[in-house]
């Protein structure tokens, strides 16, 4: 699949003094490019907003242009109705070549229309896959699908609030996610698997300029899909592309687990790629359900494997959906909606406690029926 340029803003903007708003505060980070500290505090000042925009309810996509299947333009930019008012700059560091930036950003909170808000998917990201290994000569990055996949888990844990990830230190392959292999991953606990496939990393021609030639172009290709365990179908595939400057006569270059790697224009290029990644994972998750399944049922009570960490509250209510196999093809499930209302009252990190407000017994619920979580409509 190809990506096609659309345009995505972010509205910044003074409102009036009635309209309530919440102060965020965030640290953004941007690489200095010869010297030029003006456009990295740009950059890092961006870096930072887009975070504390995402924590604010707003949605965050890229902006990206194509042309002959090579990433020619990329960015991130956050498409929202919250507006920001002010913005204070508290701290700048320098390191290296990196700069650092730490803001407040006064954001009015957005009203979001998806019924799965405000809670957090968990998801399960799977290491990435080298499959371009012969083009990983170059450079010795044997080892760059496991740390893109460092790389990429740090930027959902900052585009994907929406999220909450967990890694998985080998690879998980689509022809992996079948029954029962996906039913087991679900009842632990896991909605959704991200998993990728580095399919490119060749050298192409050196570069126009003679004062860089010993430099060669190189290309970078991701497959990225993300699966849904319950419905045990695919939400969202896409391949991304970029390309940079390598230096290909070097036998010295940085390896790929350094700071130094992702901070020359190749592993900055490969960067950039990773954070648009998780900003997609951001618009693609976060309208969606939140969904669990019963791990215990005692007397009028359910426990589940959610918590405060997926961002559930005392008082929420649960829509429960009875699970039924086909008797020969166990794979083959369908839900039945129950008129039960359960409420949770018990809570901690990682688990709740729900129960209905009849105080009637739950006979008929089995460990594995699952519920559908939603904020009280007294809220």
């Amino acid at each position: 699949m190809k990506l096609y340029p659309f345009i995505a803003v972010l509205a910044v903007t003074l409102f009036s003094a009635n309209s309530t708003a919440d102060w965020y505060e965030a640290t953004g980070q941007a690489v200095i490019e010869q010297g030029d500290i003006d456009s990295a505090r740009q950059a890092a000042i961006e870096d930072a907003l887009k975070r504390a925009a995402l924590f604010a309810g707003a949605s965050l996509s890229s902006t990206q242009q194509l042309i002959n299947g090579i990433l020619q333009q990329e960015q991130l930019g956050v498409v929202s109705n919250a507006q920001i008012r002010k913005l204070q700059l508290l701290s700048e560091n320098q390191h290296n070549n990196m700069l650092t930036v730490t803001l407040r950003a006064d954001i009015t909170p957005q009203i979001s229309n998806c019924s799965g808000n405000p809670y957090r998917k968990p998801v399960l990201l799977s290491q990435i896959q080298l499959q371009a290994r012969q083009d990983a000569i170059y450079g010795e990055l044997f080892d760059l699908g496991e740390h893109s996949t460092t790389q990429l888990e740090r930027h959902l844990r900052d585009y994907s609030p929406t999220a909450t990830v967990s890694s998985l230190p080998q690879e998980m392959p689509l022809q992996y996610l079948v029954y029962p292999a996906t039913e087991q991953l679900f009842s632990q606990g896991y909605q959704y698997v991200i998993s990728a496939r580095i399919n490119d990393m060749s050298l192409g021609q050196t570069t126009s300029h003679f004062w860089q030639k010993d430099l060669k172009q190189r290309y970078f290709a991701i497959d990225v899909t993300l699966f849904d365990l319950f419905e045990q179908n695919i939400v969202y595939q896409q391949e991304y592309r970029t390309s940079a400057s390598w230096p290909y006569k070097s036998h010295n270059t940085p390896a790929s687990h350094s700071q130094a790697f992702w901070q020359m224009p190749y592993g900055s290029k490969v960067d950039k790629l990773l954070q648009i990644i998780a900003a997609d994972m951001q618009q693609q998750l976060q309208c969606k359900p939140l969904l669990s399944a019963i791990k215990q049922v005692r007397k009028n009570e359910i426990m589940l494997d959610l918590g405060k960490l997926h961002g559930l509250q005392i008082g929420d209510e649960l829509q429960l959906f009875q699970l039924q196999r086909h008797p020969t093809t166990p794979g083959v499930k369908r839900l039945l909606q129950s008129q039960l209302n359960l409420t949770i009252t018990e809570l901690t990190e990682r688990n709740a406690w729900a129960s209905t407000d009849k105080q009637e017994l739950l006979q008929h619920i089995q460990p594995g029926d699952v519920v559908s979580v939603r904020k009280s409509s007294g809220y």
